[in-house]
């Protein structure tokens, strides 16, 4: 176990080290952020009518500035752990696998201190990340979120760190370079940001998007975060419960997309997200075990 936690302990150093590596892995994080004071927001304020238009100005912002870090919340726990995963292709390319098949080291040992790196430092980061909006969309709008429902909050982005742990493991293993990684994670997020109906509403993308973001597990973790916190804060302005359902499949991608449009339950999609990722961490143990047995 100290062999375990003294690899761990190196991996995050050499992650949190490496700025360059840190950035990218934010900025999927700093697009969105930046897209939503230059124009998104203002696009939300005014496509909904009277529903919106209704509504103080910091409740307007606390409705759309917490769907907005649910958003960059799901995306932040994909693209830190890749990130953090682009110590083991680096770890590859210059031999140090070599010499830690020499220690006393077991490959079981080196897999499980990877993975629990990425777990670690998508969690970590991304809950002090939740923490520090929450101080800050209260303190600016005047409304708090629900304590029950931050916490809540935690567990959702302790699985969604889980599921992009897994997703992100098969990948590294798939793709042996780490500058190929790297561009992974600086695309990826803004690629999943459309499909996962982040940047713009899946109403103003059509069915063929909302198809596609249905095959992502990265959606339904959005859209469980999404419906946690705007049920939340739909309460706490005063929303209409008619209004609602609306606001949720029209303005904030929060209505449950099932698969390839069938009607499918959100907790069932979760489920199959938990599946799939399983599949992935299955899949990409034995290829990690292979290569470094080969070597």
């Amino acid at each position: 176990m100290s062999t375990m936690n003294m690899l761990i302990k190196r991996n995050i150093k050499l992650f949190l080290r490496d700025r360059a590596t840190v950035f990218f892995s934010f900025l999927s994080t700093l697009i969105i952020i930046a897209l939503y004071f230059l124009f998104i927001g203002k696009m939300y304020r005014g496509s909904e009518g009277g529903e919106m238009s209704a509504l103080s100005g910091g409740a307007q912002d606390f409705i759309i500035y917490l769907q907005m870090m649910a958003g960059v919340l799901v995306l932040n726990s994909m693209s830190l752990v890749t990130g953090a995963f682009a110590t083991i292709a680096r770890d590859f390319e210059s031999k140090r696998i070599e010499s830690f098949m020499l220690a006393p080291v077991k490959v079981s040992e080196l897999i499980i201190s990877y993975v629990f790196t990425g777990f670690i430092s998508s969690f970590v980061i991304n809950a002090f990340t939740w923490m520090l909006s929450y101080l800050i969309i209260g303190i600016t709008t005047g409304y708090w979120l629900a304590i029950g429902t931050f916490f809540t909050a935690l567990l959702i982005l302790l699985v969604a760190s889980l599921i992009s742990c897994a997703i992100m493991f098969l990948i590294t293993a798939l793709v042996k370079s780490s500058s190929a990684i790297g561009v992974i994670n600086g695309i990826s997020g803004t690629f999943f940001g459309f499909l996962c109906g982040i940047y713009v509403p899946y109403s103003s993308l059509g069915d063929g998007t909302k198809a596609i973001g249905s095959l992502l597990p990265f959606s339904h973790l959005t859209i469980w975060l999404k419906r946690l916190v705007l049920e939340n804060a739909f309460l706490q302005v005063g929303i209409p419960t008619e209004i609602q359902e609306v606001m949720y499949n029209d303005f904030f991608s929060a209505g449950n997309i099932g698969f390839l449009n069938m009607a499918v339950p959100l907790g069932v999609m979760v489920g199959f997200s938990l599946l799939f990722g399983v599949l992935c961490f299955g899949i990409s143990c034995m290829s990690f075990n292979r290569r470094m047995k080969v070597r």
